[in-house]
């Protein structure tokens, strides 16, 4: 958990004051996404920002319930949850998920909502294997460009992802090359 309470603690600074000029990404390096934004794009980088300030704030000193973790993030956020499955549910569900070609899956993966307890346990520090390393809104107003240090590659970044959109981003997509943006 030391490392963990380390990588947390690190994140929390980077959401408050980005990375410091002399610091280098942990693991294998930074993966880089853009996030379209309807709306005002700073409005939706502040709404992930104090999501991820919650998490990194309240499993620096235990892991709640989740019952306990829908009173501390914010309405808009949990509201934007969905019910879990039934047991029957996901298996009809995932029956019908295999008889779709294979961009077809990955297009309904994406555009699935979470429920609390899949969004949760992506975010458990055992089980992250990402942390924000900088984000910044592009100059016009509707894109933002951040980046994550990760482990490894390929890494589960989809509740990431569904932060974004449930924050007000209508696509949230890793970006191969950008410019010098973020570093």
């Amino acid at each position: 958990m030391i490392e963990n309470a380390a990588r947390l603690e690190a994140e929390l600074r980077r959401l408050k004051n980005g990375p410091r000029a002399d610091e280098s990404p942990g693991g294998i390096g930074t993966v880089r996404f853009v996030a379209q934004c309807p709306a005002q794009a700073p409005l939706v980088l502040t709404k992930v920002a104090s999501v991820l300030t919650t998490v990194d704030e309240v499993a620096l000193k235990d892991w709640p319930t989740e019952e306990q973790w829908l009173s501390k993030l914010p309405e808009w956020f949990t509201s934007a949850f969905v019910s879990p499955m039934t047991s029957e549910q996901a298996e009809r569900w995932l029956a019908w998920w295999k008889t779709l070609p294979a961009d077809e899956q990955a297009r309904v993966e994406i555009e699935k909502d979470w429920s609390p307890d899949n969004w949760l346990h992506w975010m458990e520090p055992g089980n992250r294997q990402w942390y924000w390393w900088d984000a910044k809104v592009l100059d016009d107003v509707h894109r933002i460009i951040m980046a994550v240090e990760v482990d490894a590659w390929p890494f589960p970044w989809g509740a990431l992802r569904w932060l974004f959109k449930a924050a007000g981003a209508s696509s949230f997509v890793e970006v191969q090359t950008c410019s010098d943006a973020l570093r």
